[in-house]
């Protein structure tokens, strides 16, 4: 098996020297001049820094200089720093700061800074004094501005005040002086920014869901919620917690109906003021991390805050050494609140009965400066912070968890990265998690505690402690340390198959397929998906146009091929280019956010910016095929192309049009759909194949543009996505769900930041649950059966939807026999009937499915005991046989013949040259 695990630098060097069975089948050409990236080595603790180069120093260090800032406004001790190394490296991620800065009182206050990198070292001194003044901030706007049409090679598209279509609220809630970037969105706190208090909806970090509202921040943990099962016409169910809130933190100077605004954000991280109507003064900063076990709040007033439990529960305190207060007051570091027997939901059974309530004892612990003054007063506890003005709290399991959750309870995440690098020669991905740490106090100068999640902790070394929570994600395990890292291995992608060759295919079915699928798509048949206005409903055109090139040309039907490449070319056109206030299909740059969408506002693509990777996915993935087959399409359509794909697969992240990886979220590992998530779960996501494809999409495109930074954020974001997928939607392993839910079913159908659903938005049959995981039908889909471990699952999970089904497949046809033949295509040759696909949702879907079956019975199933060495402009699949020959699918979209080099365990196995231009099947053992 491929190793997924490099985590000694000697082994590595054996590793590139061995002189495994190498065999090469021609050598008139050289390889492309990508190499090999630095190895990088996995961590042995959380705290090591390994991923920079060994011989770089720290050399610019800027930002740190003594600062004035004004009395009631919140000061980031991060901000505008900036630290490099002599190799030209942002090394920022790696700064420390001790100290804090009380903003509520003027006085000057020490910060501390230090960092190390390799052997070198760095520390300083600065003081930043809060004094009385006028407040006045660097301030951005970003306009919706004047209606225009902007050109780009022969396309163009709408920007401006365009009233003829449809268009979402302008952001809002979020500081001025953030807007010289794009505006974040599909976020797991985006709702924020257009509602204020973000509508009072759920905002998960996990372990703990907050949300805002006019009784000031709730904190609760939700823990692993509970299942409950609903029959109409079919079975659903879901696992969620119940909907009670524990805690409410708020300032006595806050109005009851205050503002919440974002004052900063970086990659897990946010920070939300709370300010009273019309003042810019900053009453609460609260700070919410992704993986952290801690709400972290600082106050202007270190006399005001509060804490609210529910009115009439039964509850109780508890000093730090675990010992009941029998008072209702208390002077300490922190306190412990207990609500006794909480109602935490119900013990249910299918198919839709409610037995009775679940009870469990719940814990906050409350860390505060030392000596601090607590006052009980019926359900609301008040605060009297001593000497500093910061508070955490944190849900624990019981009262022995108090310590460990104390001691570090003082150190709070400030700015966090997540960064990745790809190792070219044995084609992984390593992917570093950094939190800037800051040590609020001395005593406690502990590193932060993160929950890790599955996704995390089965693919790092990092060190995790004996303490956990359950969530609905599964058991989330705690780290002690501000940086992890993982690795993960990417097996390729290609657009299709080649030629098949078992002996059931049929090349004359294949071309009558084909013809039939020319001859039903025609630009004068409004019936057909060709022709529909809204984008998602006209890719299922787009994505069988690209299918079927990519088959004609294999058959070397070539008047096929030239009417498919027309077709499909005159409506990508059609996309690409605005013309004028008639046009019904266009793209339309919206500058407030920084986003594009189109003239058709289906799925709230405009007023939502909604399902923007699913949907732009389909016509990169159209646009890549098309680029291997009409060169001219990409130096004609080449740069709008580029800019659609900035709307989800932005690289840059100081880019002021487009926002760094717009759907996706670097912690949970996986997009998010809405735009906003102003939802009381949280965001959400249903089709997690259709944001696997448009990672798919962009990988193919950026090899067709010689894009290095496009082709490493997909291959980064396809398999980080499939890997969380696995996890949350499919419980790969067997130890996330409840059982409850996981002992009936085998898919979750949409996935929310706190629950999980076996349903979809538009129905509750289970050949749409699991279907909506499986489509586009596509060899990206073979991904979930690299190894003998996933293809046993993958059969495990077919297996139960079919027993969900009684045995009988009822529709998506195409779909369904496709993920069967990556199982077993004898079974899915048996099935295949074309009469039930031209019957179906997607007639157009039948010579993709047709070949993709014939395809796998050809070439056996995946395997990654192989690889291929990471190319420019190239890119394969490897398939092994019952005979154990190993093929390769290699798709060359380049320019130039390459030479392409195939691994094992034991190193280099064969150098297969391919002509420019071609897709091809070739062994390799």
């Amino acid at each position: 098996m491929k190793k997924i695990f490099i985590s000694v630098l000697l082994l590595i060097t054996l590793f590139l020297v061995s002189c495994g069975d190498t065999t090469t089948e021609t050598t008139n050409s050289t390889t492309s001049g990508i190499t090999t990236e630095e190895t990088t080595i996995l961590p042995n603790t959380t705290t090591e820094i390994t991923t920079v180069e060994t011989t770089a120093e720290i050399e610019d260090v800027l930002g740190l200089e003594s600062k004035e800032v004004i009395v009631n406004h919140y000061f980031n001790p991060f901000s505008d720093v900036l630290v490099t190394s002599s190799s030209g490296e942002d090394i920022t991620k790696y700064l420390e700061v001790e100290g804090f800065v009380d903003y509520g009182v003027v006085g000057s206050y020490t910060l501390n800074y230090s960092l190390n990198y390799n052997d070198d070292s760095f520390s300083t001194t600065r003081t930043i004094t809060v004094k009385e003044g006028t407040y006045q901030t660097e301030s951005f706007s970003r306009p919706m501005g004047t209606n225009q049409t902007l050109l780009l090679g022969d396309g163009s598209y709408s920007t401006g005040s365009n009233y003829l279509i449809e268009h979402p609220v302008n952001p809002m809630n979020i500081a001025s002086n953030l807007l010289d970037v794009a505006v974040p969105s599909s976020g797991w706190w985006t709702t924020l920014l257009v509602e204020n208090y973000g509508g009072g909806n759920g905002i998960y970090t996990n372990p703990l869901r907050t949300a805002f509202s006019n009784e000031g921040l709730e904190i609760t943990n939700p823990q692993d919620g509970f299942v409950q099962y609903w029959l109409n016409e079919y079975q659903t169910i879901a696992q969620f917690p119940i909907a009670i809130k524990d805690l409410y933190l708020k300032s006595t100077d806050l109005g009851a109906g205050y503002t919440t605004q974002v004052i900063d954000y970086s990659d897990y991280a946010v920070k939300v003021a709370m300010r009273n109507l019309s003042s810019s003064e900053d009453e609460v900063v609260v700070t919410l991390v992704q993986g952290s076990p801690y709400v972290f709040a600082e106050t202007a007033n270190k006399n005001a805050l509060t804490i609210t439990t529910e009115n009439m529960a039964n509850v109780e305190y508890y000093d730090l050494n675990g010992n009941l207060l029998d008072t209702t007051s208390h002077t300490g570091d922190g306190i412990v609140i207990k609500y006794v027997d909480r109602h935490s939901g119900y013990n249910t059974s299918p198919p839709a009965n409610v037995i009775s309530a679940q009870y469990s004892d719940k814990y906050y612990l409350v860390n505060t400066p030392k000596n601090s003054q607590f006052t009980i007063n019926n359900n609301v506890l008040s605060m009297t912070l001593n000497n500093a003005n910061y508070i955490s709290v944190a849900a624990i399991n019981d009262l022995t968890e108090i310590d460990y959750y104390h001691t570090h309870g003082y150190t709070m995440i400030q700015d966090t990265l997540v960064s990745y690098e790809i190792d070219y020669e044995n084609s992984m991905v390593y992917t570093d998690y950094v939190g800037n740490p800051q040590f609020l106090d001395i005593d406690n100068a502990n590193y932060p505690l993160q929950a890790l999640m599955p996704h995390h902790y089965k693919y790092s070394d990092a060190v995790v402690s004996e303490f956990t929570y359950r969530t609905v994600r599964g058991t989330l395990k705690l780290m002690e340390g501000n940086y992890f890292q993982t690795a993960l291995s990417f097996n390729g992608l290609v657009p299709g198959y080649t030629l098949p060759d078992n002996l059931a295919f049929s090349s004359s079915d294949t071309v009558r397929y084909l013809e039939s699928l020319d001859n039903d798509t025609q630009t004068n048949d409004f019936d057909n998906f060709y022709n529909d206005e809204g984008p998602y409903w006209n890719s299922k055109a787009l994505y069988p146009l690209a299918q079927g090139i990519i088959i004609a040309d294999q058959l070397g039907e070539n008047n096929i091929a030239a009417s498919l490449i027309g077709k499909l070319r005159s409506l990508l056109a059609d996309w690409y280019t605005y013309s004028g206030s008639s046009d019904n299909r266009y793209l339309y740059y919206n500058n407030p956010w920084g986003s594009v969408y189109y003239s058709n506002n289906d799925f709230g693509t405009a007023t939502g910016l909604s399902d923007h990777s699913f949907t732009h996915g389909y016509l990169i993935y159209a646009s890549s095929v098309l680029a291997m087959y009409d060169p001219s399409f990409v130096s004609d359509y080449g740069l709008m192309v580029d800019l659609l794909l900035d709307d989800y697969m932005e690289t840059s992240r100081t880019d002021s049009n487009f926002e760094y990886l717009r759907n996706f979220d670097p912690w949970a590992g996986h997009s998010w759909a809405h735009g906003f998530g102003n939802f009381a779960e949280g965001n959400n996501l249903e089709s997690t194949s259709e944001a696997l494809n448009s990672w798919n999409g962009g990988y193919l495109w950026a090899l067709a543009t010689n894009d290095t930074e496009r082709m490493e954020a997909a291959i980064y974001g396809f398999v980080t996505e499939i890997t969380s997928i696995k996890e949350y939607w499919f419980d790969w392993d067997d130890q996330n769900w409840d059982p409850a839910y996981g002992d009936y079913v085998d898919v979750a159908g949409i996935v929310w930041g706190g629950k999980h659903d076996y349903a979809t938005w538009f129905g509750a049959n289970p050949t749409f649950i699991y279907g909506i995981q499986w489509l586009p039908s596509g060899e990206y889909l073979t991904n979930y059966a690299l190894s003998d471990y996933d293809y046993n699952k993958l059969s495990s999970i077919f297996s139960t939807y079919l027993e969900a089904k009684d045995g009988i497949i009822d529709t998506w046809y195409s779909n369904m026999w496709s993920i069967q033949a990556i199982i077993d295509s004898d079974t899915a040759l048996s099935m295949f009937d074309e009469t039930k696909i031209l019957n179906d949702d997607y007639p157009s879907e039948l010579v993709g499915a047709y070949w993709m079956i014939h395809a796998l019975d050809s070439l056996g199933r995946r395997t990654d005991d192989y690889w291929m060495k990471l190319d420019m402009g190239v890119t394969s699949t490897i398939y092994m046989d019952e005979e154990s020959s190993v093929y390769a699918l290699i798709w060359n979209v380049s320019n130039a013949s390459k030479t392409v080099e195939f691994y094992d365990s034991d190193g280099l196995v064969n150098q297969i040259t391919v002509d420019s231009k071609s897709f091809t099947k070739v062994e390799i053992n």
